[in-house]
């Protein structure tokens, strides 16, 4: 039985008017490092309290978690009570070397995890827009002592992968970490991970990075994400498969195609939704929170991004306050 469980966050506030004049001071004296303006739209950094409701779900429905681990830039949320003996505030600086820095690449960032002073072996890796929905034990993340690999239904071919050539700096880092595992082990990841809590071991990532060093180091240099990135998150899931050390694990949703967009609705006995902001409606996003508050899944993403209208955003902050009304332990 595993004892400790750590939970670790990446959490960066957008709207912080130094760390906005940081990033632009950076950008006009290194403008060969952004390689792509979208990586660097507000929408990939702005804050609407997320975090906050975030720790709530924890506090509310995994009461079983040891310590919290947020990593930042140089900030702190005004409303987190940091003398909580849980919580503890990682800065960029504690775990990238500072030829790296600054960073402003979640896939560089997640290359340091376990490099956290302290983290214990077993973790829970959070966005900050990821929750948890309903009442959780350890078993729900761990299965025969295995973190489970929550990943999606469909799998393909390595010939069917190498027919789609564009894709995002996301897609990219994904694939190349599916690349790497199939061109040092001769197998093929046909899956892909749910965009949710992933659950992850500190000796595993260890053993990627002795492995995998040119890789690691490529990635933690690219201060803004680029389409040579790998995601470590992807190599480390890959790779216990591939070592037949693991498996994937189905984490179903209910899925339905309506209109030209692919939205997951929830049923009762399934465990996971992801809502795009971008892509959903008005109409929409309250239809899935109304399925949210009715069947509870295990884990959900409500995932912001470019061009998301204040309405969607102040529609996503009155649904939170609802799901999570009550002030966690965590708060001032």
């Amino acid at each position: 039985m595993i004892k400790k469980i750590d939970a670790v966050f990446t959490w960066v506030d957008g709207n912080d008017i130094d760390w906005m004049s940081r990033k632009s001071n950076f950008i006009d004296d290194k403008p060969e490092k952004l390689q792509n303006k979208k990586v660097n739209s507000k929408g990939r950094f702005f804050d609407n309290d997320e975090l906050k409701y975030s720790l709530r779900s924890i506090y509310q429905f995994a009461p079983w978690i040891n310590n919290i681990y947020i990593i930042t830039d140089n900030q702190t949320p005004k409303w987190l009570n940091i003398d909580h003996p849980q919580i503890n505030i990682v800065d960029h600086k504690e775990i990238f070397d500072s030829k790296n820095l600054p960073s402003y690449n979640s896939m560089a960032i997640e290359m340091n995890l376990h490099k956290i002073n302290g983290l214990n072996n077993f973790f829970l890796s959070f966005n900050d827009d990821f929750f948890i929905g309903r009442m959780t034990s350890p078993e729900d993340f761990f299965q025969n002592g295995k973190p489970k690999l929550f990943s999606g239904k469909k799998r393909f071919t390595l010939e069917q992968l190498s027919e789609r050539k564009s894709g995002n700096e996301y897609f990219h880092a994904n694939n190349n970490a599916r690349m790497l595992i199939y061109n040092k082990y001769d197998f093929f990841p046909n899956f892909n991970l749910r965009h949710g809590i992933k659950v992850l071991d500190k000796k595993t990532l260890n053993d990627l990075e002795k492995v995998f060093h040119h890789d690691f180091e490529n990635t933690r240099a690219s201060n803004f994400r680029t389409k040579k990135d790998v995601w470590s998150i992807a190599l480390y899931s890959f790779y216990l498969v591939a070592q037949g050390l693991n498996e994937p694990y189905y984490l179903a949703p209910l899925r339905k195609n309506l209109l030209r967009y692919n939205f997951n609705f929830l049923r009762k006995g399934r465990d996971y939704t992801y809502l795009p902001l971008t892509t959903c409606s008005l109409k929409k996003i309250k239809s899935k929170f109304n399925a949210i508050k009715k069947y509870k899944p295990l884990m959900f993403c409500i995932n912001d991004g470019p061009n998301v209208i204040d309405q969607k955003r102040i529609l996503t902050k009155n649904f939170l306050h609802e799901y999570f009304p009550d002030k966690s332990i965590y708060e001032k």
